[in-house]
């Protein structure tokens, strides 16, 4: 059978390294309770924080090997956020007030690695609170800070579409609730957004510039706190992930750029924790760390969320934040725990998505490869017609085992990566359903 004729464009969209896990690399002293993490590229990492009123930032510039303390003179409180575009030009946010109980709070730049901090913004008022500095990973030009409303209930969001150089102030339409730390994601100069700390919990999104705000009521969240400690999207802006502080073995999950949420469970998590959220650029893959004073997991999606693996994590560490970066055919991740330890993650991509430069004639489903396989396998697949897409694994039995794809797809060439890594050996069966098109096809698993 032919398969396809037309010129075909391969992206690195996947994980293959299923061994991957973190490690520790250091340990940091003066942290504070909830440090940030801001990773350049593999080797420059920035972490900040600080006990009450103490400013801390400190450096690694051999990727997490050995870390230098940074000059803070001039930094008055401890930091809650950081945003690094490289060696020397940093910037940083405080809480307003000691502890982070709120205030005027202030966003300071170093364009000399510490040396001299600038005050450049302000929030004002007195419940100021800066919970995010984020710049797109796309376009590094764009990037966003996020703050509680200094007054009121309106909102403070700083946006610059030149790396940092000047920031307009918007004030989004009020939602009447507060805003949550690490909730702030930003993909272009259009579409932005921040988690909120209020019942019901829900997330603000624009996806025209500010001028319009939605304040999305979030479904099927585990935990019942309405604090939105991760909020992530796919550089696609159809597929995005919220979570909050009290996560147990569910998130939220959207299909269809934040218009509606409902409930994705995560296997294997069954203790209350602060959850974090981030995607990897340009790709379906995301992680999250879901971190508690009982320890912390980990897990890894390879399609937006629909399935997670675990990743082995050290035990007992309450991870607050981590930050990744993609480089070549590798992920890097780094995290940061309430008492200073630091992990390092690196997974190696090496399975394929692939999407034609024409819209398919068909749909096709392909075999899949290697087969017989052990314990993964790719499947290829195509879209004529945009529209929800469900690729499903059955047993002999005729019992769905798994769900690789179930979410919108524009048309197109996929592919998706099957790890039966917890299944015994046999033959399994997949379909694929979508818009009317049904198709089954047989595999080997060898063990």
């Amino acid at each position: 059978m032919k398969i396809f004729i037309n010129i075909v464009v391969f992206i690195l969209a996947g994980i293959s390294s299923l061994n991957s896990q973190w490690v520790q690399v250091a340990s940091l002293v003066n942290t504070g309770t909830f440090p940030n993490v801001s990773v350049v590229n593999s080797n420059l990492i920035f972490i900040a924080g600080g006990p009450n009123s103490l400013p801390f930032i400190a450096r690694s510039t051999n990727g997490g090997t050995n870390f230098l303390n940074l000059p803070t003179n001039g930094l008055n409180l401890e930091l809650y956020s950081i945003w690094a575009i490289d060696e020397n030009n940093i910037f940083v946010g405080d809480g307003g007030a000691a502890g982070g109980a709120g205030g005027n709070a202030k966003i300071y730049k170093t364009i000399n690695a510490g040396i001299n901090w600038t005050n450049i913004l302000s929030t004002g008022g007195t419940s100021g609170f800066i919970n995010g500095i984020v710049f797109s990973r796309t376009n590094p030009q764009i990037g966003i800070i996020q703050s509680d409303p200094p007054t009121g209930t309106t909102y403070w969001i700083a946006k610059t579409t030149n790396s940092g150089d000047n920031w307009i102030i918007e004030n989004p339409s009020s939602s009447g609730a507060g805003s949550a730390q690490n909730s702030v994601v930003v993909i272009d100069q259009n579409f932005y957004g921040f988690g909120l700390n209020q019942t019901p919990a829900r997330v603000g999104l624009t996806s025209n510039g500010g001028i319009n705000w939605t304040y999305t009521p979030l479904v099927g969240l585990g935990g019942t706190s309405t604090f939105i400690s991760g909020f992530a999207f796919n550089t696609d802006k159809i597929n995005g992930l919220a979570s909050n502080n009290s996560t147990t073995n569910a998130i939220s999950r959207t299909t269809n750029g934040g218009i509606s949420w409902f409930q994705q469970i995560i296997p294997n998590s069954t203790s209350s924790a602060y959850c974090n959220i981030k995607f990897v650029p340009g790709t379906n893959i995301c992680y999250i760390i879901l971190g508690s004073a009982n320890g912390s997991q980990s897990f890894r999606s390879t399609n937006n969320g629909s399935i997670w693996t675990s990743i082995t994590m050290p035990t007992n560490l309450n991870i607050t934040h981590f930050d990744l970066i993609k480089s070549g055919n590798s992920v890097t991740a780094f995290a940061v725990s309430n008492t200073g330890v630091v992990l390092k993650l690196t997974d190696n991509i090496t399975d394929i998505n692939e999407y034609s430069a024409e819209i398919p004639s068909r749909y096709y489903l392909s075999q899949n490869f290697p087969n017989p396989f052990n314990p993964v396998t790719q499947i290829n697949y195509s879209v004529s017609e945009s529209g929800i897409v469900k690729i499903s694994v059955f047993n002999v039995l005729g019992e769905r085992i798994s769900d690789l794809v179930n979410e919108y797809k524009k048309s197109g060439n996929y592919s998706v990566i099957f790890d039966s890594d917890k299944l015994s050996g046999g033959v399994y069966f997949y379909s694929m359903n979508t818009n009317g098109f049904l198709e089954t096809k047989k595999m080997i698993l060898t063990k």
